[in-house]
């Protein structure tokens, strides 16, 4: 009988061992399957760097937003550990400035508008929400509707030079956020250069797009600036009818919008490019993402000044 009970002692330590080991081994933790994975990104822009730190909840059939994410409700865009942004100098997203440093990512999602909130504390957990504070840098963003993604996933789908799209998308939602780093060689024109697009243009626009069929595009110079003005805003309602038009390349340009008479960012969804004839621009163009014709028009025989 003492031979019986001292097996099953030892037996039983040897369970207790082994179950130790299953439950604690660093080798078998790091092998498990997180429901969220860890992800980074990072894109340098003109010398700055943004760097991205965050977990990846996967949509697994369920209502994200307004449903497991509510509206109104402060939650960090990703799982686990707060989401972290990280920047090398500093920059403006959505027109806002942000300082060098690193930063917890938070946000309020509305149906029409989210709030975009960075945290100077980067180490916080997902549901110790932090508190409002001055410090704290609030950054508005509007949704808008892709393909859906399984994953939550930021990424970079723009980059140009000084500038790029940063985007957050989960589902069917996304929101792009407009970054502008301060560039090293800001690109100049001439007042020979800016000559060339002064005038109007009779734009035609590409139907089902928001906008109205056609309108005239005025290119004017204002202040040592090339500008545009459309009889209807970028994003209707919102935008001041008067842009900056920035160069991008060989006679293509980017529309920085206003808002108030703020400006309020680049649009980097929307390319202008112009062709050019023997003495100037001709005809221009309008076109997004991968190509897509947004509208295009000749050069009015009558130009006018502003």
């Amino acid at each position: 009988m003492k031979h019986v009970a001292r097996y099953m002692l030892f037996a039983l330590a040897i369970m207790v061992l082994a179950f130790s080991f299953m439950v604690t081994s660093p080798e078998q933790g790091a092998g498990q399957i997180r429901a969220s994975e860890k992800a980074t990104i990072s894109q340098t822009l003109d010398g700055t760097t943004l760097a991205l730190e965050y977990y990846r909840p996967v949509a697994k059939g369920r209502d994200l937003f307004g449903g497991i994410v509510p509206w109104g409700v402060v939650w960090t865009p990703g799982a686990n550990w707060a989401t972290t942004l990280e920047v090398s100098k500093d920059l403006s997203i959505n027109g806002v400035d942000v300082p060098a440093g690193t930063y917890s990512v938070w946000a309020i999602p509305r149906e029409d508008r989210f709030t975009i909130t960075l945290n100077d504390n980067p180490e916080i957990f997902h549901f110790h929400k932090p508190d409002s504070t001055d410090a704290q840098i609030h950054i508005s963003a509007e949704p808008v509707e892709l393909a859906h993604v399984e994953m939550l996933t930021w990424s970079f789908p723009n980059v140009r030079g000084d500038a790029a799209i940063l985007q957050m998308q989960w589902g069917t939602t996304a929101v792009p956020l407009q970054v502008e780093v301060q560039p090293s060689q800001p690109v100049a024109m001439t007042p020979d250069e800016r000559a060339l697009y002064v005038g109007n243009y009779d734009l035609h626009m590409t139907p089902g797009l928001g906008w109205p069929d056609s309108g005239t595009f005025e290119v004017f110079e204002e202040d040592g600036m090339l500008k545009g003005r459309m009889p209807f805003g970028i994003h209707p309602g919102l935008d001041d009818l008067v842009f900056d038009l920035v160069p991008a390349g060989t006679d293509l340009f980017n529309p920085r919008l206003y808002r108030g008479g703020e400006a309020f960012g680049i649009e980097m969804g929307v390319n202008i490019e112009f062709e050019l004839g023997m003495e100037n621009a001709r005809s221009v163009r309008w076109y997004g993402p991968m190509g897509t014709p947004f509208g295009e028009g000749g050069r009015l025989v009558t130009t006018a000044g502003h």
